[in-house]
């Protein structure tokens, strides 16, 4: 039993002078370390920023100069495809001459200009009626269901 006494004496004498006492001057070199860290990681936070909003900024003006290309291209198109329709409408207006029309239709459909003699007038009073005469057709499947969902909705 002695000795296990001896031996916890010398293991609490061991723990005591486990501790490493520090002065002054060494106290601050170690918080010096951990302040360094804190501002290193501040300083890659910034430049990471930095970094991300120069790339967005790339980015955008990247985007831009493709959009303004499509545009420019679109543009140069549009003002084809109207140069096209301006020449395509001058082509049918000289094609259309009204003098060219009536000679084919004298000559190829054998047509006359309307004389005063060839008009006649009917003059109707309010009392004559004209009525269609036209076979009552019975409604298929489609025009059936139509009505039944009208009647439906009214």
């Amino acid at each position: 039993m002695a000795s296990i006494t001896v031996t916890k004496k010398k293991q609490k004498q061991k723990q005591k002078n486990n501790v490493v006492k520090l002065d002054e001057k060494q106290l601050r070199r170690s918080h010096r370390h951990s302040a360094n860290t804190v501002k290193m990681l501040m300083n890659l936070a910034v430049v990471l920023v930095i970094v991300g909003a120069i790339g967005a900024v790339v980015f955008s003006q990247v985007q831009l100069t493709e959009l303004t290309d499509e545009i420019n291209t679109a543009n140069e198109s549009l003002s084809q495809e109207k140069s096209i329709a301006i020449q395509l409408e001058m082509q049918a207006a000289s094609k259309l001459n009204t003098e060219e029309i009536e000679q084919i239709a004298r000559e190829k459909l054998g047509m006359e200009k309307v004389a005063d003699g060839q008009t006649s007038y009917i003059s109707l009073t309010q009392d004559d009626e004209g009525t269609v005469v036209q076979a009552e057709k019975t409604p298929n499947l489609l025009d059936r269901i139509w009505q039944v969902l009208q009647s439906l909705f009214s």
